[in-house]
């Protein structure tokens, strides 16, 4: 299992490779030198490769056959709510980066099972987004905030999109597989808003 950690122009804020240590950041050639100053971990992405829809296919071109995680780079939390004895949630914050690698691979057989290649993590941590009643939706969105891909198949981005690429991707593979592993029991929430 790969964990591809795409970034750009941001090495100092990679809080993402900071929780899952295995995962291997995926820079802009000309950008490699300055990320290999923090990181040891860092795949240079040839200058000809251009965006962020790209890099992912670049990717998955390069990892044939290999289960991909897309992570993005700026994790804010990630973990899940949990009620106490007196039926109020409170969040609990994972912050070893095994936790998640082994779930992962989890949700990978799930998937291999059920005969779908993308499920996708809840990327949001409000106390109404986890749903233990129904841990899984099949016909949701996902994003590639964290993202896994069984990378057996043609299946990659749709680089005619700039944005919501990831949102593209789920609703074809939804037409053809006929759904996507959503997962509602556990979160993983980036900083979009702040980075």
């Amino acid at each position: 299992m790969l964990i591809a950690i795409p970034s750009k122009s941001r090495p100092w804020k990679s809080t993402s490779k900071e929780m899952l240590t295995s995962g291997i950041l995926f820079v802009p050639e000309y950008e490699e030198a300055i990320y290999r100053k923090i990181y040891d971990d860092v795949i240079p992405v040839p200058a000809s490769v251009k965006g962020i829809t790209a890099t992912r296919n670049w990717i998955l071109d390069q990892y044939k056959g290999e289960d991909v995680v897309f992570i993005d780079d700026d994790l804010k939390t990630a973990g899940y709510w949990q009620d106490n004895e007196k039926g109020q949630r409170r969040f609990v914050k994972i912050k070893d980066g095994a936790v998640f690698e082994r779930e992962f691979e989890k949700l990978f057989e799930v998937c291999k099972g059920i005969g779908y290649k993308i499920w996708g993590m809840k990327t949001e941590a409000s106390k109404i987004s986890q749903h233990d009643e129904k841990p899984f939706l099949f016909k949701t969105y996902i994003t590639a905030s964290c993202m896994g891909m069984v990378n057996d198949t043609d299946l990659r981005f749709d680089e005619s999109f700039r944005v919501k690429e990831d949102y593209e991707i789920g609703m074809r593979h939804i037409e053809k597989y006929g759904g996507v592993l959503g997962v509602r029991y556990i979160t993983w929430e980036n900083k979009h808003w702040d980075t």
